[in-house]
């Protein structure tokens, strides 16, 4: 068992849920069913921890369960709580969150680990401005709260960058009589004989 929650069997690494490697020497053993399967399961208990399509022709390739990926120790109600401690108002972003659980109760945990994801990785700031906007303009998925985190880190970075009235320095000093000075007005005939030739 590796460190990164897969096996080796046959030069190829196959996954296991996510935390099945707790840092101890577990033993897990495989076999090969008829179907050309391959069954990973704990050598002590006996206990199926997966079951994939046996990888025959190709060498160094993973093959990866999707689930696996999943943080199942916690259910959906604690993971809510977890997620929403990450921003500056709980309370709101729990509400927001409970929305999208009533309306995308089956892809739940892939919405929760995406909204974790994009928190984690922003500015309190932005977290706390993509959740009002998302919330005032009733965007309930994990990826509209991703672009929103994005537009707010992105438009913090440009006002970072961009210099203040007072940070400009001026090369050249321009005299006041010249920047109240009016341009001479002509009579437009004047213009059809200059172009006209005349």
């Amino acid at each position: 068992m590796r460190k990164d929650n897969t096996i080796w069997y046959e030069s190829n690494r196959y996954s296991v849920p996510t935390r099945t490697y707790d840092g101890t020497d577990k033993d897990v053993a495989v076999r090969v069913t008829e179907d050309n399967r391959l069954i990973i399961y704990e050598g002590d208990t006996g206990q199926i921890l997966a079951e994939h399509p046996l990888c025959l022709h190709r060498k160094g390739e993973l093959i990866r369960n999707r689930h696996h990926g999943r943080d199942r120790t916690k259910g959906v109600c604690a993971y809510i709580e977890h997620v929403s401690n990450l921003f500056n108002d709980a309370s709101v972003a729990r509400g927001y969150l409970e929305e999208i659980y009533k309306r995308k109760p089956r892809y739940m945990r892939d919405q929760l680990q995406a909204i974790e994801k994009s928190v984690s990785g922003a500015a309190e700031k932005a977290a706390s401005q993509a959740l009002a906007y998302c919330v005032k303009h009733h965007l309930y998925r994990a990826t509209d709260f991703a672009d929103a985190v994005h537009h707010y880190m992105e438009k913090a970075n440009q006002q970072a960058v961009l210099p203040t009235q007072s940070d400009l320095k001026l090369l050249v000093q321009v005299d006041d009589a010249k920047l109240k000075a009016k341009p001479q007005i002509r009579a437009f005939q004047t213009y059809e004989r200059i172009l006209g030739g005349g």
